[in-house]
């Protein structure tokens, strides 16, 4: 009788992970403060540039125009901006609007679902490869040219 009751608690145990399991598989889409949905398949066959950002970090600042440029030159590369304050969606479109960011920036509300964690430091980018393939953080302020060398880089290693 012990026997059974520890197996049966066993399998409810199990089942109980299992279900949580499931439940953590949550939509794993963000949404952009456009309001268009974004899954991170999207970019498959793209290069993406996650860059972390904060209105108070002046290297960041420094950092918009040289991805607005980035992503206006090159049809291989995409960027995302987020907010590493975690800022109302309203707030965040007059800041977006006021800093002239000009590629999409992600919306905190909802919360979004992203392959990286929130950097301990910024500014902070991270590079998905075309496959998915998530590198990073890059720490420090970054330019075009050095996102660019480094991608041409990866790429040189992967073939």
């Amino acid at each position: 009788m012990i026997i059974m009751r520890h197996l049966c608690l066993r399998v409810l145990l199990i089942a109980g992970f299992l279900a949580g399991l499931s439940a953590c598989d949550v939509d794993k889409d963000f949404s952009l403060l456009n309001g268009e949905r974004k899954n991170l398949a999207d970019y498959q066959g793209n290069w993406l540039v996650i860059n972390f950002w904060a209105e108070w970090c002046p290297p960041c600042l420094e950092e918009i125009p040289e991805l607005n440029l980035l992503a206006q030159e090159n049809d291989e590369i995409q960027v995302i901006g987020v907010s590493f304050d975690k800022l109302p969606n309203d707030e965040l479109i007059a800041l977006s609007e006021r800093l002239d960011i000009q590629y999409p920036v992600v919306a905190t509300e909802p919360m979004p679902y992203l392959p990286v964690e929130r950097p301990q430091s910024l500014p902070a980018s991270f590079i998905v490869t075309p496959k998915g393939e998530v590198m990073g953080p890059l720490l420090g302020k970054v330019d075009r040219h050095k996102i660019i060398e480094l991608i041409e880089k990866i790429k040189s290693a992967q073939n």
